[in-house]
């Protein structure tokens, strides 16, 4: 009627004056609600378990009273002209006549006289070449042809569709009445809810309101396929909306002007057009989504586009990306079964891919469980659990196997896997035929076991453990304990140094396993380089019939056939002219060639073949010594490197003052060819090539100048200047890489190649400054302990696993390696306040959140002065304290644990000194950003992360007060994983950041996440019994995102694990990030005393595995490497206890920590505890710490 009419436009917006009848459309002037805009549908719902149901049943409340609604709830049969709906008076049967009226005219069909919305073509854009070719597999578009503009609303029609819907103000019958703020999210008001029994709910006000869904209720009551008017005109209304894609906009219109057989047809159509809205890539990128996917996580977070994901318990892909203010970033996801799209918050990706991984690893895991090979003629499954297992790197015939010999004491050596068609003999004589199934047979490449038995018959042997043939047969069953892949690429000395230090053998055995090593390269390049690998491509099921058919393994098969001339070779001459580990020189930080060249076999069995047999030389191949420093080109084919160089006493070459100062002398000869060769070439005033010519070469002045005067300076002007160009040389390094994005890279020239040698070059300069700059107490060769008293101000309670005598005894081990006794190691035993500021206000917001920082705070000065033991990171409900307990001290504790290692990251960057390890106190790397992070129970002794607050004070830009640096890299090597070390610094890929951890775990112990629960059923506590998994969780079972190389150890961490994870594993990954400062996160709690009981490793291996980590930083970044103290509680009792009778002679069972020990603190230990603890007299933390310290001092001298 006219009246409903007026004051349907009354209630609506105004219209413009300069409009003719013609809503504006940019955005509805509705009064919408923070909470409502927060809460905008800009993606498609959730998928529900229960989503095959597609509506809601319609009320049973409705009666056959003539005064109620008709019981078919999509129309009404009585009028109630004064019931108030949407923004104006409609009655039902109004609504109904709404939805029911025959679409308009202007939207039904095209018109040769209205312009139409087409490309020239009839054809959709070509996105083959920009989307993912998985996401091409998945998402099949229809060509749409030329299309009508849509008609925008007049005022009465916008009356009539908001009342239709039942939007607006006077309509509260949920939160979700009210207009959208974006296009996407008004779009899905098509499956809005809407109450169909109003009137029945007039008289019967408790009674339940009946919904449907909007498109169901309008398609119930549509008289035929232009019927859909409700329908038609939210279409209408989204299409004129400031900001609908152009793309978007013509798949609406499609949907309403192609021609439909029924109501339902067409209803069809405008369903899938709306689906199609969400995936379309045009759509997509016209809305300013990202869907084209880069090619590593470096260049940005598209890097995930294309990745296969599991949300909801059902498969997705990721098919676009946007930058987001709120979150960092939005991920755009797509159902794999019907192409339903769902938005994913940075949490909620990694959540999703860790899901896709472990449902992949459970497939994975019944796939060969029950895939059996095919049927062998005896009908036999016996070993099919293991006819899939394979060696990563078996197609270059190279492994490390576990002898049967029993004196090889069960290690990891060298050896080659045997072809099947190198024959049957064994070193037993044969095996069963079944057997052999599951058998292969290899080749020990120098073993020592062998030699024993005849050092007893050779008089004065000089090294017995050579004795033995050079090669020994051998049977080895196929399991994933007895065969690992084969770590090496080259002979590094220091790589090799470090795996061996793992292995608990003699040290006479070393000779023994580096020619092993030299023997495993050289027949692993030799493969690599001329034998064909056709037969290693062969799919699994070839391999698998084929091992079948002959009754061997598959690995047998994989395997390379080499030739009997390479395996002939006279290898034990070979391996006598080489250099003995007893002639090489101590270890050096030079980095311009890490590895001894590999002999090659190639050149070897080439060189016996004319005319080389008589006498005769071929014309002289040049060695391409591009990305090598002068010193190394001087070195001979077989020559080692530095690291390599035997000791001889040949005085050093006087050089000239300009050479020593020469570009050259720093920079590769391949880096300084780009340079010249980019100057000459290069017209352009502004270069990328040539501005870091000019930072290198400004840098190189800068410090030959200051080296010259800087003997005149005072100690505190050396110490300043010194850090001063230091944190320079690092700053122009960053500033380098980031300039070669705006320079033109020479052709057949790798931009990753140039980077490296830049900051190779960077290195040396800094090291350079520190070799001339160092001073007596400053700079190289100094190693240095921080602690602070007042982390004894954390007090726990009695009996808890970390007490406050760590402290102590971390300080006392620190003296037994030299701290404050060794004019080389120093010990700093107080944090400056200015430190304590930076922490408190600067860095610890950056890593927790507020209202965790504001939270702990309230509860630490609510606690009385004389009060211990209380918990302090309970939640509402009181649980989540029961190990992190603490006094009124603990704040101011926890702050001076993260001033130390601000300080330390100062000290080592600034270059006071090479190391440093912070004794501190409470422990730090289970604190997250909030209260027990990555679904902890506890926050496992933690309050602030220490070791992440540094690792961002260090990458914080030096405009803001931090270090400047571009990538720091954290080891955790503790017994439990870092889940709050994770969830600051990598919750998300970033590039600054590279986390590592070393510790007791994995899935097989802590179970399979591949549900969407809260896992409030696998609650692990710190120590709790093994039968419960291991805390925190399984957040460190599987690595989220390149930024994180999680390793989970299994129940117990031996050395043989944690030494194969650091060489295989660790020292890759790091070499490849290449940080520019390293972090360790030194939890001692694996030691096999500890009364957690979860590690095997003695105090000798955490000084290995410090060793190990300063050769990472040596590599990587000139040795710039500092600890933190996290976990490790095998301290005895250093007190006796006042309220038990004990005998005297007890008192000797006490740990004598002498003045290291604070008169006021005591350490009150039960009984039984301190029985438990009784055991780390012989061995402990505190000789733990001793190794940790006497490993940074070892490494501490840099040239």
């Amino acid at each position: 009627s006219a009246d409903t009419a007026d004051s349907g436009a009354a209630s609506a917006p105004q219209k413009d004056p300069n409009s003719d009848e013609k809503r504006n459309q940019e955005s509805p002037s509705m009064d919408v609600s923070a909470d409502t805009a927060d809460s905008s549908a800009a993606s498609a719902p959730k998928k529900d378990s229960n989503s095959d149901e597609k509506q809601e049943q319609k009320s049973s409340l409705i009666d056959a009273s003539p005064d109620t609604a008709d019981s078919g709830a999509a129309s009404a049969s009585k009028k109630d002209a004064s019931e108030p709906v949407g923004i104006t008076p409609v009655s039902d049967d109004a609504i109904t006549a709404l939805v029911t009226a025959p679409a308009t005219a202007t939207a039904t069909a095209p018109d040769a006289t209205v312009p139409a919305i087409a490309t020239a073509t009839r054809s959709a854009p070509d996105y083959s070449a920009i989307i993912h070719p998985s996401i091409a597999e998945i998402i099949k578009l229809e060509e749409l042809p030329a299309v009508k503009p849509l008609e925008s609303l007049t005022l009465r029609e916008m009356a009539e569709l908001e009342a239709a819907l039942q939007i607006g103000d006077t309509c509260n019958y949920s939160d979700e009445d009210a207009w959208k703020p974006d296009w996407g999210g008004n779009l899905l008001l098509y499956e809005k809810d809407v109450v169909v029994n109003k009137g029945y709910l007039i008289n019967q006000p408790n009674a339940k309101p009946a919904k449907v869904k909007y498109c169901d209720w309008v398609a119930s009551n549509a008289p035929g396929s232009n019927g859909l008017r409700g329908l038609e005109l939210l279409l209408r209304f989204v299409y004129n909306m400031k900001g609908t894609p152009a793309m978007a906009k013509k798949i609406l219109a499609h949907s309403l002007q192609r021609p439909a057989k029924s109501a339902e047809h067409r209803l069809e159509f405008i369903v899938d057009a709306i689906s199609r809205v969400s995936y379309d890539p045009a759509v997509l990128q016209q809305d300013g989504w990202t869907i084209e996917k880069v090619d590593t996580p470096q260049e940005g977070e598209a890097f995930h586009i294309g990745r296969r994901i599991m949300w909801q318990r059902h498969e997705a892909i990721i098919i676009a990306f946007t930058p987001d203010e709120t979150y960092g970033g939005l991920w755009k996801a797509a159902y794999v079964e019907d192409l339903e799209t769902f938005d994913l918050e940075p949490g909620e990706l990694q959540a999703a891919i860790k899901k896709w991984d472990n449902k992949q690893k459970q497939l994975s895991k019944k796939r060969n469980a029950v895939r059996a090979p095919p049927p062998p003629p005896s009908g036999s499954t016996r070993f099919a659990a293991t006819a899939n297992f394979t060696v990563d790197g078996i197609e270059n015939g190279i492994i490390l196997a576990v002898p049967t010999n029993r004196a090889a004491q069960g290690v990891l050596w060298p050896a080659r896997v045997r072809h099947v068609v190198e024959g049957s003999l064994t070193a037993s004589g044969g095996v069963r035929r079944n057997s052999s199934k599951n058998m292969i047979q290899v080749v020990f490449l120098a073993p020592f076991w062998n030699g024993q038995s005849l050092s007893s018959k050779v008089s004065n042997a000089k090294d017995p453990y050579s004795l033995g043939p050079l090669f020994e047969f051998d049977n080895i069953e196929v399991s994933e304990y007895n065969l690992q892949k084969y770590p090496f690429e080259t002979i590094s000395m220091e790589k090799i140094k470090g795996s061996f230090l793992f292995l608990s053998l003699p040290k006479g055995v070393f000779s023994r396993y580096l020619d092993s090593h030299r023997l495993a390269v050289a027949l692993k390049t030799y493969a690599i380089k001329t034998i064909s690998s056709d037969h290693a491509s062969r799919s699994d099921d070839q391999v698998l019939a084929s091992a079948q058919l002959i009754e061997s393994h598959g690995l047998s098969l994989r395997t390379p056939i080499f030739p009997q001339v390479a395996l002939t070779v006279p290898f034990e001459f070979i391996l006598s002219k080489l250099p003995h580990p007893s002639e090489f020189a101590s270890m050096t930080d030079d980095d311009d060639n890490d590895a001894e060249p590999a002999i090659d076999i190639d050149a070897i069995i080439r060189s016996m073949s004319p005319p080389l047999i008589f006498g005769k030389k071929l014309p002289s191949l040049k060695r391409d010594t591009s990305l090598l420093t002068p010193e190394c080109k001087k070195k001979s084919f077989m020559s080692p490197d530095p690291h390599f160089t035997p000791v001889i006493n040949i005085a050093p070459h006087e050089e000239e003052e300009e050479a020593l100062w020469s570009t050259n002398k720093f920079a590769s000869d391949f880096l300084c060819g780009i340079f010249q060769t980019q100057s000459s070439g290069n017209n352009l005033s502004i270069d990328g090539l040539a501005y870091m010519e000019k930072l290198l070469t400004s840098l190189i002045a800068k410090l030959r100048q200051l080296s010259n005067v800087f003997t005149g300076y005072g100690a505190s002007k050396q110490s300043a200047e010194l850090r001063s160009i230091l944190c320079q040389c690092l700053l122009i390094k960053g500033h380098g890489e980031d300039s070669l994005e705006f320079g033109t890279i020479p052709a057949g020239v790798s931009k990753a190649t140039i980077i490296s040698e830049w900051r190779k070059a960077c290195e040396r300069i800094y090291k350079r400054a520190v070799s001339k700059l160092s001073s007596k107490g400053v700079g190289n060769d100094i190693t240095s302990v921080i602690t602070d008293s007042r982390c004894n101000g954390h007090v726990t309670q009695s009996g808890s696993f970390e007490r406050p005598v760590r402290i102590p005894a971390a300080i006392k081990g620190a003296r037994l390696a030299g701290a404050g006794i060794d004019p080389n190691v120093l010990l700093v035993t107080q944090v400056e306040n200015p430190y304590l500021e930076i922490a408190e206000n600067v860095v610890i917001p950056k890593a927790h959140k507020r209202s965790y920082i504001k939270r702990l705070k309230t509860k630490i000065a609510s606690i009385q002065p004389n009060e211990t033991g209380v918990p302090l990171t309970d939640d509402s409900e009181g649980e989540g304290g029961e190990d992190t307990m603490g006094s009124r001290g603990s704040y101011t504790a926890a702050i001076v644990g993260v001033a130390a290692s601000i300080k330390a990251a100062d000290m080592v960057v600034g270059g006071q000194c090479v190391n440093v390890f912070c004794a501190v106190r409470p422990p730090g790397h289970h604190a997250g950003q909030e209260l027990r992070s990555m679904k902890a129970i506890s926050n496992g002794f933690c309050l602030f992360n220490s070791a992440a607050c540094a690792a961002l004070y260090a990458t914080t830009p030096r405009s803001q007060g931090g270090l400047g640096l571009r990538r720091v890299c954290i080891i955790d090597f503790d017994v439990h994983h870092g889940n709050g070390t994770q969830d600051i610094l990598c919750p998300t890929f970033d590039p600054r950041f590279l986390y590592v951890s070393l510790h007791a775990g994995g899935a097989h112990i802590n179970g399979y996440d591949d549900e969407d629960s809260d896992a409030e059923s696998f609650r692990l506590k710190l120590g709790g019994k093994k039968q419960e998994g291991i805390f925190p969780g399984r957040c460190g079972d599987t690595s989220p995102h390149e930024g994180v190389l999680n390793i989970p150890l299994g129940q117990k961490v031996t050395a043989s694990a944690m030494g194969t994870a650091l060489v295989s594993q660790v020292t890759p990954a790091v070499e490849v990030f290449s940080p520019d400062l390293i972090i360790l996160s030194a939890g001692f709690d694996a030691h096999m005393n500890d009364p957690l009981g979860m590690g095997g490793l003695t105090a000798e291996d955490f000084g290995s595995v410090t060793e190990v980590a300063c050769q990472m930083a040596y590599k990587t970044c000139s040795g710039r490497i500092f600890s933190v103290l996290e976990g490790g509680y095998g301290v005895p009792c250093c007190q006796p206890r006042d309220d038990l009778f004990l005998p005297p002679s007890t008192e000797d069972r006490l740990l004598q920590l002498g003045s290291d020990l604070p008169a006021n603190m005591k350490d009150d230990v039960p009984f039984t505890f301190r029985q438990k603890l009784d055991r780390c007299h012989a061995e402990g933390f505190l000789e733990c710490v001793k190794e940790h310290v006497k490993g940074f001092v070892k490494c501490n001298k840099r040239k």
